[in-house]
């Protein structure tokens, strides 16, 4: 069937298009963003054909040899020039390389209209970053030294005159400010954060004064002493003769900690033990007759990492059911840790295992149910032996839901353990040989656990000293990857990480197009681990078609993202690997069959939307 369909966020739109039947003799097509007043903009290329300089770097000259594309341009656009609502123009071209022309014999396709904003409704938002850094336009930004430096101090700086700051963290700045801004007047702001170093995020605390209530949880790590010429102090240990590096213990939120102790009205330091982590990114707003009316929840730590440097997610809810039970988790969060008395292992004491151990059902205001879950939800810590431990019941919940997935499952994970979404989704995908599933995570284990969990395999172990074998992927699921050790003619080399995290958005979307589908997010990992050691919240909303979408675009987005550079890797490097095909069949293979039939399943999946 002929059409062509545009998804929106507050981010990125997201465009795909078919003509039903294989466009014999094209050679890509040009993409052409139309603002509410009518304006056309061809979409930038990049990818070129082989030999050929383009006198103007978009899509009419460097055509797009794929069915769905991506407008990251979309939002710079929106604050510029207040344009929030466009629709994309399709044009297939046909002739040869540097002599391109629309073909005759097919259509202009035009798409729906989409808005690029964080509104789903009236009492609902969601905001993603950007948080992509392995691009080309900030490699372009850094330069070539010290990209990394370079990077954090450009994103630290709210007045940094290259905007990478404004660029990569979105709306994400301005959600959190408008969240805060609430609470003017009597109101109040519970907070429950993990990170909190960014200093204007600290600043706009600290000026709340009274009207903050917060646990700032950490765990004290190591960190390298320094010598006055700036290389780490060794020390030689007088028993053994072996020499190591200095080390002190840190709290990384202490700038925080100094600066709130002497402005909020009640701080509890929830320091944690090793192997635990007080993981929640949550405020809660209350008003000023002392009822919970909001949540703010995600996967963002309050640092310029968080905001900039790795894909992160925020939701605001404005539900009084739901903000009074996060306001409660605050309050037993807060118990716990005057309880425990500056004992880091009396922390996640049995009165709060067992107040989180049960989930809580509720209706969100526009009819969607919502079941929400708080960590640690197990009767004690993990164990030794993982094998033998029973499922956490907010775990249970999701691995239930995935399972029963129709047609698809999406998800990004930062570094979810074992097990986690990634071996429940396998085990959908085994089932049903015909789920979509797409997945993108920072750490490599979990997608080498979606492979194996496929092959009804456990990952082989290593003995001590040997040598790491290659991490083996599944196209479905994979890790990050940039153009970094090799780089593809005509592109630039980029920076994979700034800090441990690339994706770390913590998400799953299952049958975004059915009227019973499931988004999961807050700040879990989404595996085991998370459950039984960790503070954290998930929020598993069913049956928010618009919510799911505006998921499921990101997850997309990114996956799409990491797609070509996980590929480039795969096969080899090759300098050409890039270059725009010179001829139709050599592409639209990909796509369709001999016989001329769709085969790409993304592209079905999308096609799929468009009959919704």
């Amino acid at each position: 069937m002929q059409n062509a369909v545009a998804f929106a966020n507050n981010e990125v739109i997201m465009v795909a298009w078919s003509y039903g039947k294989k466009p014999d003799g094209c050679m890509g097509f040009a993409v052409y963003r139309i603002d509410q007043h009518g304006r056309e903009t061809p979409l930038p290329g990049q990818a070129r054909f082989k030999g050929i300089t383009p006198k103007k770097w978009t899509t009419e000259e460097l055509p797009i040899q794929k069915f769905y594309w991506k407008d990251p341009y979309a939002r710079l656009e929106a604050e510029k020039n207040k344009n929030r609502i466009f629709r994309y123009k399709i044009v297939p071209l046909e002739g040869a390389p540097g002599k391109l022309q629309p073909m005759a014999k097919l259509p202009i396709l035009l798409t729906n209209e989409v808005e690029i904003t964080p509104v789903i409704d009236d009492k609902l938002s969601v905001y993603f970053n950007r948080g992509l850094i392995s691009t080309q336009r900030v490699a372009r930004a850094l330069g070539s030294k010290d990209m990394k430096d370079s990077l954090i101090e450009k994103v630290s700086d709210p007045d940094d005159k290259s905007k990478l700051r404004e660029s990569l963290s979105g709306d994400m700045i301005e959600a959190i400010q408008e969240f805060l801004a609430r609470a003017d007047g009597k109101g109040k702001i519970y907070a429950a954060l993990y990170e909190l170093k960014d200093p204007q995020l600290i600043g706009w605390l600290a000026g709340l004064g009274e009207r903050l209530h917060i646990v700032l949880g950490d765990s004290k790590e190591d960190e390298e002493v320094l010598g006055e010429d700036g290389k780490p102090v060794k020390v030689t240990n007088p028993k053994t003769g072996k020499t190591k590096i200095k080390t002190v213990k840190v709290d990384g939120n202490e700038q925080a900690r100094e600066t709130l102790t002497g402005t909020a009205a009640e701080i509890h330091n929830r320091i944690m033990p090793n192997g635990h982590i007080a993981h929640n990114k949550f405020l809660v707003y209350v008003d000023s007759k002392g009822k919970p009316k909001a949540v703010f929840t995600g996967s963002t730590n309050w640092t310029a990492t968080g905001l900039c440097t790795q894909t992160n997610n925020s939701i605001v809810i404005d539900n009084d059911a739901l903000a009074k039970r996060y306001l409660a988790y605050w309050k037993e969060l807060a118990k716990d840790t005057d309880e425990a008395a500056d004992d880091p292992k009396a922390l996640q004491g049995a009165a709060l295992r067992k107040w989180v151990s049960k989930g809580s059902a509720l209706t969100l205001d526009d009819g969607a149910a919502a079941h929400s879950w708080f960590s640690p939800n197990t009767p004690k810590a993990r164990g030794k032996n993982p094998a033998t431990e029973k499922r956490p019941p907010d775990m249970e919940d999701l691995a239930q839901l995935i399972a029963g997935a129709s047609h698809s499952v999406l998800f990004l994970a930062f570094y979810p353990g074992s097990p986690s979404i990634a071996n429940w989704t396998a085990q959908a995908a085994s089932k049903n040989k015909k789920l979509f599933v797409r997945g993108c995570v920072t750490n490599k284990s979990a997608s080498e656990g979606f492979y194996y969990e496929l092959k009804g395999m456990t990952p082989p172990a290593r003995k001590k000293g040997e040598k790491k074998p290659p991490v083996l992927q599944d196209p479905r699921v994979f890790g990050a990857e940039a153009f970094d050790f090799k780089v593809p003619d005509g592109w630039k080399k980029e920076i994979l990480n700034a800090g441990f995290a690339i994706i770390h958005d913590k998400v799953v979307v299952i049958d975004p197009f059915d009227d019973d589908c499931v988004v999961a997010t807050g700040s879990h990992n989404l595996g085991h681990k998370a459950s039984f050691d960790n503070d954290e919240n998930l929020l598993i909303v069913r049956g928010n078609k618009k919510l799911a979408m505006a998921y499921a675009t990101r997850i997309l987005d990114v996956y799409d993202h990491f797609s070509s550079r996980f590929w480039f890797k795969q096969l080899g490097g090759q300098k050409d690997a890039l270059e725009l095909k010179s001829t139709p069949e050599e592409w639209l293979g990909k796509y369709y069959d001999k016989k001329g039939r769709l085969k790409n399943p993304q592209l079905k999946f999308w096609m799929d939307a468009a009959v919704q």
